[in-house]
């Protein structure tokens, strides 16, 4: 198998790059130099649109009786739908998942390839402040954020309906953040998602091969090579991915071998790592619109190689028709500038 990290040689006007991700083998095109070129595409604008005050925010302190019944909150005191949380779960309002369908809607269902979208929608709202999204609280913040991602992770898995829980954020309208107010969202899923499977294809090859995890690995050339890295710490780093999709995407991968994030227990560290890490993102990159997510193990099955981690995928430029049509990512700026400027 290749390394992950190649040699490179100094050119003053960048060449176009063919790179694989080595988990899922997928080809993405660096082609830095477009960066430069005439009505070269910058940061995506975000709309205009009013922007919600603390006082219409349905997911403010004070106004809980504006959203459904809360599934759960870490809460000073007691009560229920009432001030004094820190992080709180709620059903989504709009969602795109139903906990259950009717039973006249289920007769209609009788269609191969065609069932109910049975599963779960949440909205976990994740700091009761409203300009502030938990890394600009601090690291406690974070870390209560975090715990709140893990229990209902372990909570779903016990249901015995769900086969994965995909845990996001969308930071910003650029981003597709419907609602100012800092929150993720929550997607329990009757199946296991495409690029999950693919990872775990990727893993289970790798380790057919080599005999190792391919995540470890790319964790060893990172840290022996040193252009992708971004930050450290004794159990995490940050690191920009060899094979990165969009401008400054960025992985948090924890160093020990783990398939399951709901059994992080290292969580105020990786905490302390996120908060720099958003701060830094929001500094040198004047505060861009990004997506995250958690790709961690699916609940139903335990015989398959894997490693979590979390991806970071700020949204500076717009997919156009190669990367929306083909499944092709075409990136202009280069890992290791990325990880050089995020450093």
């Amino acid at each position: 198998m290749p390394g992950i990290v190649p040699d490179r040689t100094a050119s003053s006007q960048p060449q176009p790059e063919l790179r694989r991700d080595p988990i899922t083998g997928q080809w993405v095109i660096l082609a830095a130099g477009r960066s430069i070129r005439p009505h070269a595409p910058g940061r995506i604008p975000s709309p205009a649109s009013k922007r919600e005050l603390p006082d219409e925010c349905p997911l403010c302190p004070g106004r809980e009786a504006l959203t459904p019944p809360e599934i759960c909150a870490v809460r000073d005191g007691g009560g229920k739908d009432c001030p004094g949380w820190s992080v709180r779960t709620l059903p989504n309002k709009f969602p795109i998942l139903l906990s259950e369908v009717p039973h006249a809607g289920a007769e209609r269902i009788t269609i191969p390839g065609r069932r109910p979208a049975l599963g779960s929608s949440e909205v976990i709202v994740d700091t009761p402040l409203h300009g502030k999204p938990p890394w600009e609280i601090g690291p406690a913040q974070v870390e209560e954020m975090l715990k709140m991602y893990q229990d209902r992770i372990r909570t779903l898995k016990s249901d015995g309906s769900t086969s994965y829980v995909h845990i996001i954020r969308n930071h910003g309208r650029g981003a597709a953040s419907s609602l100012e107010h800092p929150h993720s969202q929550l997607f329990g899923l009757p199946f296991v998602p495409p690029d999950i499977e693919s990872e775990l294809d990727g893993f289970a090859a790798a380790r057919q091969e080599t005999g190792a995890c391919i995540l470890c690995r790319m964790i060893e050339e990172v840290e022996d090579e040193g252009e992708l890295m971004v930050l450290a710490t004794g159990n995490f780093l940050v690191f920009c991915p060899f094979a990165s999709r969009l401008p400054y995407e960025a992985w948090v991968v924890p160093r020990r071998h783990q398939a399951k994030f709901e059994e992080c227990s290292e969580l105020g560290e990786l905490a302390d790592l996120l908060t720099r890490f958003m701060l830094r993102l929001k500094e040198r990159l004047d505060d861009p619109p990004f997506n995250y997510w958690i790709h961690t193990y699916p609940l139903r099955d335990e015989s398959r190689p894997y490693h979590w981690h979390i991806e970071i995928l700020p949204r500076l430029t717009t997919p156009g028709g190669l990367e929306l049509g083909a499944g092709v990512w075409v990136n202009i700026v280069s890992p290791e500038q990325a990880a050089a400027e995020l450093r």
